[in-house]
């Protein structure tokens, strides 16, 4: 009896002391005059390969958009116009095209560098780099490999069929957008969509 006693006692102080969870998708809303933005936010290789199967080198974070135009309007829809920013260090990218994470014009993405292969060109980080500026305190490299006349990927084809069309539309839209960003805790993040006069900006809970 006393045993069955004091393990109810100490269950409680034991399911206070353990380590709270740490959040790695999030989900965030926000609009202008001309639309809505629903957004959530996959920051982790694991979230990511939950997501479509692939972790994607563990170099990415992955967003599930959803744009809805009001009032019949019709908008836009411009991947470029999307940029994922961290307070933690400053850094900002845009999303990549399927061909450049896993077609022949594939960027490889490394936050300790990576060693130049043959054929290929190493260029400078994604802090200050390709899609992106700000400081590059992780040393992130981005490898070109050669564009060729190759056919597309199994990978290429599973990320082109999930990522947010390019369109003009007055009907709501959704899709994948992909980052070349890691290692980065949601708290910190934010999505900015549009110009700075009708701006959105998507933090995640």
């Amino acid at each position: 009896m006393f045993v069955r006693l004091f393990a109810f006692a100490i269950l409680p102080a034991l399911l206070l002391g353990a380590p709270a969870k740490k959040q790695t998708v999030g989900s965030g809303r926000g609009e202008n005059e001309d639309m809505i933005l629903s957004a959530t936010l996959y920051t982790t290789p694991a979230d990511v390969k939950e997501l479509i199967g692939d972790d994607l080198g563990g170099h990415y974070m992955v967003a599930e958009i959803k744009i809805e135009p009001k009032y019949g309007k019709t908008i836009n829809i411009d991947r470029d116009d999307f940029v994922l920013h961290t307070d933690n260090d400053g850094s900002k990218t845009t999303p990549f095209a399927p061909s450049q994470i896993a077609g022949s014009e594939a960027l490889i993405v490394s936050q300790d560098g990576a060693k130049e292969k043959k054929g290929g060109l190493m260029i400078g980080g994604i802090g200050g780099g390709i899609g992106s500026t700000g400081s590059d305190p992780g040393n992130t490299k981005v490898k070109v490999q050669n564009p060729g006349t190759q056919k597309e990927t199994p990978l290429e084809k599973l990320l082109r069929e999930k990522i947010l069309v390019e369109q003009k539309t007055a009907k709501p839209a959704s899709g994948l957008l992909y980052f070349p960003m890691e290692k980065q805790k949601l708290k910190n993040l934010e999505i900015r969509y549009g110009p700075q006069a009708s701006r959105i900006t998507l933090r995640f809970k």
